[in-house]
């Protein structure tokens, strides 16, 4: 039996185009915000560490690992109620391109009701506009199967939404 992807497009107050694709075990978001904001301070938000716990707000902790010049790595936890994970994730910044780059290295979580996280990567592309710089945001997730698999794929638009719009928030606050 074919397996038929679902796909959900939609906006947030005309302030976020995304578009939402979730397959058997497999799902992605790609998200659209404008700001009208200086792209060096665009840049520093996307990329540098010291900017990731205000736009990774839900995450309990977040810990630099290791740095080189254009690429570091970064432990993040997540606890909810009495589930944990945590998460190591490499962040590389293509200045040329104008894009970023992340990868999680690995994953662990303690309980055997929440999918197993295969691999997640994606990027942040930054292209001038007329009414500013689009930021595009792309993550694919590919999962092992689990009980509450469809409510994790669920939470996780839902935090993905809520990322990009505090996100287009935060950057408008720092970036004058």
């Amino acid at each position: 039996m074919l397996s038929l992807p679902i796909i959900l497009t939609g906006s947030q107050k005309k302030e976020l185009d995304y578009e939402f694709i979730k397959d058997e075990n497999d799902y992605s978001f790609r998200g659209r915000i404008v700001v009208k904001t200086d792209l060096e301070c665009l840049i520093s938000i996307l990329y540098d560490f010291k900017h990731l716990a205000n736009i990774e707000s839900s995450a309990k902790s977040i810990v630099l690992l290791h740095e080189e010049e254009n690429w570091y790595e970064a432990c993040h936890t997540f606890k909810k109620l009495f589930f944990k994970h945590e998460s190591i994730w490499r962040k590389t910044l293509k200045l040329d391109e104008q894009k970023i780059v992340f990868e999680m290295i690995s994953h662990k979580h303690n309980s055997g009701l929440m999918p197993k996280v295969l691999s997640s990567a994606g990027y942040y592309q930054i292209k001038l506009e007329e009414e500013g710089y689009k930021v595009e945001y792309f993550q694919e997730c590919k999962l092992k199967s689990a009980l509450l698999k469809g409510a994790y794929i669920n939470k996780a638009k839902k935090e993905t939404i809520k990322f990009m719009l505090e996100l287009k928030e935060y950057i408008e606050k720092t970036c004058h």
